[in-house]
């Protein structure tokens, strides 16, 4: 999954702003525009056209306030188990998780599997191996987007 369909799958198919649910009239604003654009999934929001012309336009929400948006939505995607994993990796260099629980976060890239501890083999089929705990550490690209969101 690449991060614009992140960011439109955060905000449901609307914008982060206004709420309008017209795939058609949304856009992808870059929080940060300094050149060259950061195409990072924490530094895009979904915002329908007339809340971003508004916002170019100075009349509109004003950077700290599609932060504040911004921000939430992290948290929401993430999920608070998924935050807090993240959270305890960064703390103590690796956390003890069941993949179903954060999976998104390694494929995100801001977590990644170490070792597998505990896995399951079907007693009829023994190619059937399910993995029920992992270790995992924290990547650069995740202790950046704690350090930036003020998460830790």
């Amino acid at each position: 999954m690449d991060n614009d369909q992140l960011v439109y799958i955060e905000t449901e198919g609307s914008c982060a702003n206004c709420g309008l649910k017209d795939t058609r009239a949304l856009t992808i604003h870059h929080l940060d525009a300094t050149q060259p654009k950061s195409e990072l999934y924490d530094n895009k929001i979904v915002l329908c056209h007339n809340c971003h012309q508004c916002h170019h336009q100075g009349k509109g929400p004003s950077a700290e306030e599609f932060i504040d948006i911004k921000a939430r939505l992290i948290v929401k995607t993430l999920t608070r188990p998924g935050l807090n994993a993240l959270k305890i990796a960064s703390r103590k260099k690796g956390v003890s998780a069941n993949p179903f629980m954060v999976n998104h976060l390694v494929e995100m890239r801001y977590l990644k599997c170490k070792e597998v501890v505990s896995t399951f083999m079907d007693d009829n089929d023994s190619t059937i191996e399910i993995v029920s705990e992992a270790i995992y550490e924290i990547s650069a690209e995740g202790q950046a987007l704690l350090a930036r969101w003020k998460l830790k």
